[in-house]
């Protein structure tokens, strides 16, 4: 599994685990217990989960674990995510493979509660940072299944991420191409020719508007650029449909060899 960043408040903990140190990370753990840091709502059902994990590669705890927006959920995905990462790459291999399936099962209801969550409390910065928390937490938990050549999984959650990405990030340019995106190669791998070229249709329809304003500008965007390799390949997918615009396609080649 490639290696990430861990951030956050248990990012100590998450590298103790993968570098091996068991005993260590356990002490953390009893002395996170005993400080006046553990204000928030989650971090003693998380710690005890991966204490539990840790000692008997399973947990009580986690099967009561629930990820939802009003319990911290964004929170709680990214490090349950991160010590999916530090139990596999310390070599926890059976409490990896646990913790990796709760949070696959959860990702749906998760979801469904942040749709909830902002019918009720509307969008804001607040929930802009839960939206990037909870798609990096997917990223990482695709990175996991990836390694263990889990297809299936892997497709699972590229289909619920867009959807979670629709939710908090729609206004995210970046994300929500990249994503349609990784949605339409996943359709693409299930011979779903026709939600893979509506995801196509959707990328240039929403995204298109960058190839010009990249022309235009002589002001260097990353956020542009970041959308250049969805339009690519939404161009390359319907090249062969009514849809084919070899024109765009053409200048967005352009752009990127001139980039190179």
């Amino acid at each position: 599994m490639k290696a990430i960043t861990c951030k956050g408040k248990h990012a100590e903990l998450c590298q103790a685990i993968a570098t091996g140190h068991k005993e260590d990370a356990l002490q953390m753990i009893y002395a996170f217990f005993r400080s006046e840091d553990n204000t928030d709502s989650y971090s003693i059902s998380l710690l005890t989960m991966v204490r539990e994990l840790l000692e008997e590669s399973d947990s009580d705890e986690l099967y009561r674990m629930r990820i939802r927006m009003r319990s911290s959920g964004d929170r709680v995905f990214i490090n349950m995510a991160q010590f999916v990462w530090a139990f596999e790459t310390g070599g926890y291999r059976v409490a990896a493979e646990t913790l990796a399936g709760k949070c696959l099962s959860e990702m749906a209801k998760l979801k469904r509660s942040m749709q909830e969550f902002l019918d009720e409390e509307g969008l804001s910065k607040a929930t802009e940072m839960a939206g990037l928390r909870i798609r990096e937490a997917a990223r990482i938990l695709r990175l996991y299944y990836a390694s263990a050549k889990d297809g299936d999984a892997c497709d699972k959650i590229d289909e619920i991420n867009l959807e979670m990405t629709r939710v908090f990030l729609f206004a995210n340019a970046s994300a929500m191409s990249e994503d349609l995106m990784k949605a339409a190669k996943c359709a693409n791998r299930k011979d779903d020719t026709m939600i893979r070229d509506r995801y196509c249709r959707e990328i240039i329809q929403s995204y298109a508007d960058v190839v010009d304003r990249i022309e235009k500008s002589n002001d260097f965007s990353r956020e542009d650029y970041e959308i250049l390799p969805a339009i690519k390949y939404a161009c390359e997918t319907l090249a062969d449909t009514d849809d084919a615009n070899p024109k765009l396609l053409k200048r967005v080649n352009r752009i990127l060899e001139d980039k190179d």
